[in-house]
């Protein structure tokens, strides 16, 4: 019994010790890109995102990190060429919907970088002012500090939102404290979330107004969407904001008189009893407003497809840690499990083209639209929220002006971003095919530029590789476990 016990002993403390290596052990940084920012670009078509159109072959300067000269006056005395072989030169890319972890840097950020993305919108800080889990405010801000300077490949954060304002029993005094909080902590807006009650809601937008901050997020099942409007919510997130506030027994679904109707009748219904002119009365306001909107079609094509084997092995997966895998098959399965009969997934696929094609309709309606995500594999499904913006029915080269321009704009960063215009940021994507012809060209990645420094393909690829092998990793699992089992964020599950 003894030698048992010390063997059992010496086998327990040995598995102890092998878990603190592996969470002590170094995680390898991703690869970085040359450190110069001066180069000549050869032989590009220049796509102006403005007017959607494409020039001649043409030759760009880039010096100390800015476009410095087009066309005749590009000599690059002296500087690297890089022969762009009669490519597109398009904006980077700007991701409008967000969310960081602490492991992002290994698993997350190299991958918006290897798919064109150079600047991104946080859609959540972390709870406190610290967190194991979810990345915080000066965390992001260092990771931008490092990218800028190119000691780190990772976008950059334009915007960051406070830790979401959720739960019928968060209170207006509560959103109060919370508001100055997230004030003084340095965050950018304040994120409401669909449980909120309606005077908690108005609180918020009292409170934003109060100490310039932006309120922003999803549509809270209590308030209608021109409420929201008038409220001055600057984003919508997610589209299924249109088909509910278009639904005509709207008024009767927030107010929980339709609580017994099942999940597939009641998408069956808001797709049925669409009330057209109630949807062109909001597109009006939120143009006259401009409040945003961010669809996100790539989090509601995961509904509609949670039972499509095809999706369920999508190989992109693979960039997945195991952690992340399964949390997104637990999610799907839950989702399935509410539609459990073919007629009522039939439904749940008919409500997410309802929403896309809503989003068509608000675009032509003038109201502006973002490209994001809200994804772990954000990167890829970037182009793949691309190619549902074309299917809502805009074009390429409007969806093209939705991934940069409008996007800089939103953040007020236009005179410095957003286009190939000379004094702007080299903030860069080389494509082998024109986009403006097919949105998928946006896939064909020659190179990028971030602040003039260089990752060409053979570096673009090294970060995909470098990704999946991080996914793969013990350590970064284990890190990842224990970072969801000592978070804060616990208390809200």
């Amino acid at each position: 019994m003894k030698r048992a016990l010390k063997i059992a002993g010496v086998t327990i403390g040995v598995a102890a010790l092998a878990l603190l290596v592996l969470l002590m052990w170094p995680t390898p940084p991703a690869p970085l890109p040359p450190p110069g920012t001066d180069y000549l670009i050869r032989r590009v078509h220049i796509v102006d995102v403005e007017r959607g159109a494409a020039g001649p072959l043409t030759d760009v300067e880039l010096r100390g990190g800015r476009i410095h000269a087009i066309g005749s006056a590009a000599q690059g005395d002296g500087l690297p060429v890089i022969d762009g072989k009669g490519g597109w030169l398009v904006p980077a890319f700007w991701d409008m919907h967000m969310h960081s972890f602490h492991v992002s840097p290994e698993l997350h950020l190299p991958l918006f970088v290897a798919n064109g993305i150079v600047n991104v919108r946080d859609m959540m800080d972390c709870p406190g002012t610290r967190d194991t889990l979810i990345a915080c405010l000066q965390d992001k801000r260092a990771w931008t500090r490092a990218a800028d300077a190119g000691e780190m490949t990772s976008p950059r954060f334009v915007e960051i939102a406070s830790y979401y304002l959720e739960g019928p029993d968060v209170t207006p005094s509560d959103v109060s404290r919370l508001a100055l909080v997230y004030k003084h902590r340095g965050l950018d807006a304040l994120k409401v979330y669909d449980r909120l009650s309606r005077p908690a809601y108005f609180r918020a937008a009292e409170e934003a107004r109060r100490h310039r901050l932006k309120l922003l997020g999803h549509l809270p099942k209590a308030v209608a969407l021109d409420e929201a409007v008038r409220a001055g919510q600057v984003s919508i997130e997610h589209s299924d904001a249109l088909p509910r506030h278009c639904f005509a027994q709207a008024a009767a679904w927030r107010e929980g008189k339709l609580a017994d109707v099942s999940p597939g009748a009641l998408a069956r219904r808001i797709v049925k009893e669409h009330d057209a002119e109630k949807c062109a009365v909001i597109f009006g306001q939120m143009r006259a407003a401009g409040t945003w909107l961010v669809p996100t079609h790539v989090t509601r094509e995961e509904d509609a497809r949670s039972a499509d084997p095809e999706f369920l092995a999508d190989p992109r997966f693979e960039y997945l840690d195991p952690l992340s895998r399964w949390a997104l098959r637990d999610d799907l399965g839950a989702v399935a499990a509410r539609y459990p009969s073919a007629d009522h997934k039939a439904a749940l696929r008919a409500y997410f083209e309802h929403g896309r094609k809503l989003t068509g309709e608000a675009h032509r309606a003038g109201v502006g639209i973002l490209v994001g995500t809200d994804t772990t594999i954000g990167g890829f499904r970037y182009h793949d929220e691309m190619a549902h913006l074309v299917i809502a029915g805009l074009s390429a080269p409007e969806v093209l002006r939705a991934a940069t321009i409008a996007a800089a704009r939103y953040a007020g960063q236009e005179r410095e971003a957003g286009s190939v215009a000379i004094g702007k940021r080299a903030d860069l994507v080389l494509l082998r095919a024109n986009p403006l012809e097919d949105i998928g060209n946006t896939r064909k990645i020659a190179a990028l530029w971030m602040n003039g420094r260089h990752y060409d393909r053979v570096l673009l690829d090294s970060l995909l590789d470098y990704t999946r092998e991080q996914a793969r990793s013990p350590a970064i699992t284990l890190k990842l476990i224990l970072g969801f089992a000592r978070s804060s964020v616990q208390s809200d599950l």
